[in-house]
């Protein structure tokens, strides 16, 4: 695993103007570069869906209304705190709380994102209740940002910190979050 910060790589690389890429090595055909989702649809091929995540006001009628509308019958509740960067700044998570509910072989998350002003609060605001991030899993999260970065993915937010991430969100352009999750922690389960 890397343990160079993601932003101050994503900020050399647009100051400086670096080409694009679909994958590590790999240039569009005409020698174009690509961004936004383009990058982020050739990055995610070979990754494992996870998840879904709709951004919600109230959890408990969130789990029940998407418990009779979805067919979801059991939910984990968690709280979420500690730290984040969104957009190369600290946040907390305080406050947040998280269901999580199996749909077939995948997930549902319900965020309710509190009051810090994280990603999730940001697209509640603005945009009200619904679906804002699919997730994947991913073996190295540090490795998958970088790469992301060099295709011209945007970094939204990294979970806990850019030097050892376990989850992050990636912005296409497309209005809908990536959400990019290490196998194996908690943020996984």
């Amino acid at each position: 695993m890397t343990t160079e910060p993601v932003f101050p790589l994503q900020v050399r690389m647009q100051a400086a103007m670096i080409p694009t890429r679909r994958g590590a090595t790999d240039l569009a055909a005409d020698g174009a570069g690509f961004s936004g989702i383009e990058a982020i649809e050739s990055l995610l091929a070979g990754l494992t869906f996870h998840h879904f995540a709709i951004v919600v006001a109230d959890l408990d009628l969130a789990c029940e209304l998407y418990t009779v509308s979805l067919g979801i019958d059991s939910w984990h509740t968690r709280a979420l705190s500690g730290p984040a960067v969104r957009r190369g700044r600290p946040v907390a998570l305080d406050g947040a709380r998280v269901a999580t509910g199996r749909l077939g072989s995948s997930q549902v998350e319900l965020v309710e994102p509190g009051r810090q002003p994280w990603t999730a609060r940001e697209i509640l605001d603005r945009r009200g209740e619904g679906v804002f991030a699919i997730g994947y899993l991913v073996d190295d999260v540090a490795a998958q940002l970088h790469a992301s970065v060099a295709a011209g993915a945007r970094v939204e937010q990294v979970r806990p910190d850019t030097q050892h991430p376990v989850g992050a969100y990636l912005d296409g352009g497309s209005g809908l979050l990536v959400d990019l999750v290490q196998s194996g922690s908690s943020w996984s389960s």
